[in-house]
């Protein structure tokens, strides 16, 4: 996998690099001048050293003894002969004369039959060079580090406004708050039409949104007046005493479909308005009395179903979500649990952070021909109680055993 660096890291190392090319470039420039302007002092002194050499020599025939920190001269034919590796170098120069030594340079100057032998010692020179190349590399070294430290700074100053920018879009939420405009609040660069981009997607969004939940809210209450229809004359057949056991029967199946497509209806009006304000309003005291309700709501399904209750919770449980949206989550779990059972335990648990509804046995059984029933396949709403969940923060978690338990965990945020 590539490395991945920030924005800021980047332009940081950009700096940087810039900063050892530009330093890099003067200390390079620096020695150049530097090793230019030695030769020309070097040629300069021992001209002029050697013209009055020669000159003083010339002027009363003596021998110059002369020696300083830096010159010193020799004459052939006389005292101060010069060594032997000196007889090579002709009139003229300088010279530079190798060796491990120091480095030194001479100038030969012609006095008649006689040679005058200048050298200059450059000894000390060289240390001053020595410490001139140490200064121009801690130059290269202090550059790239300033370099790279003001890229930082200044990257940190350039993206300011789109780090601004990323904290507003984080926080954004235009399905439950609408669009909020972000252009206003940013200069007209590239950064402003970024959250004019922004703003655009916002709408369309929040337009999307809009739309969905208009329809979906529409829709609910459409169907609940024809299931309504439908509940009020199985009621009434019900109620008439003149109908066969068989019948009887299947009017009850009838109205337990019926009561499965109100939850569905329920929870398809909790999603639409999930966000509306007075969705966001209430708070439920006791957790488990609700539980209680809709166990006493359900105890003729769960008979039809031969399925024995296991209720277990505390009192006074208080949760932070209106009533109305726990009844038709939790609703939709016992529904969801118990829609393929035929037999079995029908185990509910209610604790401070967490509902759990598991159904223990065997599922019913599938038709003769037909390949067993997948619950997480054929359990309806669950689709949408998720995301009822996932709008309050809640995480919904479902499990299916091999011998056909099938629970749901509800853990509150």
């Amino acid at each position: 996998m590539p490395v991945k660096f920030s924005l800021r890291s980047r332009v940081a190392f950009t700096f940087a690099l810039l900063g050892f090319v530009v330093s890099a470039c003067v200390a390079a420039i620096a020695q150049h001048f530097s090793s230019a302007y030695v030769s020309r002092v070097v040629r300069e002194m021992l001209r002029v050293e050697g013209e009055y050499l020669r000159d003083r020599y010339a002027a009363n025939g003596a021998v110059p003894v002369e020696h300083s920190a830096h010159f010193y001269a020799f004459l052939s034919g006389s005292e101060r002969a010069p060594p032997a590796e000196f007889e090579r170098y002709a009139p003229g120069g300088p010279y530079e004369i190798g060796g491990d030594g120091p480095q030194r340079y001479a100038a030969v100057y012609a006095i008649g039959e006689r040679r005058l032998y200048v050298v200059l010692d450059m000894g000390l020179e060289g240390v001053r060079e020595r410490r001139l190349t140490g200064d121009l590399i801690a130059l290269v070294l202090v550059g790239t580090a300033l370099s790279a430290w003001l890229g930082w700074f200044w990257a940190g100053r350039a993206i300011a406004p789109v780090r601004r920018l990323a904290q507003r879009v984080d926080v954004l939420e235009p399905s439950r708050r609408g669009a909020v405009k972000l252009a206003p609040d940013f200069a007209a660069d590239e950064v402003g039409a970024l959250a004019e981009a922004f703003d655009n997607y916002q709408e369309k969004l929040y337009g999307y949104v809009r739309r969905e939940r208009t329809f979906t809210a529409d829709a609910s209450h459409e169907l609940r007046t024809p299931l309504a229809v439908i509940r009020g004359a199985i009621e009434v057949l019900l109620d008439s005493g003149q109908c066969s056991a068989a019948i009887v029967t299947r009017l009850k199946r009838m109205q337990r479909g019926a009561d499965e497509l109100r939850d569905l209806l329920d929870a398809l009006l909790v999603l639409a308005r999930s966000d509306e304000a007075e969705a966001n309003e209430g708070r439920t005291p006791d957790l488990n009395e609700l539980v209680r309700s809709l166990l006493a709501e359900r105890r003729d399904a769960l008979s039809e179903k031969h399925l024995s209750l296991a209720h277990e919770g505390a009192a006074n449980l208080a949760i932070a979500a209106p009533q109305k949206v726990l009844r038709v989550i939790l609703g939709n779990l016992l529904r969801a649990v118990t829609q393929f059972a035929d037999g079995g335990v029908l185990r509910v648990r209610v604790a401070e952070d967490a509902v759990s509804i598991a159904h223990e046995g065997t599922p019913a059984a599938a038709a003769p021909g037909e390949a067993p029933l997948d619950v997480r396949e054929h359990a309806l709403g669950l689709g949408m109680i998720r995301r009822v969940c996932e709008r309050w923060g809640w995480r919904l978690e479902e499990s299916v055993a091999a011998n056909g338990d099938h629970g749901f965990v509800l853990r509150f945020a």
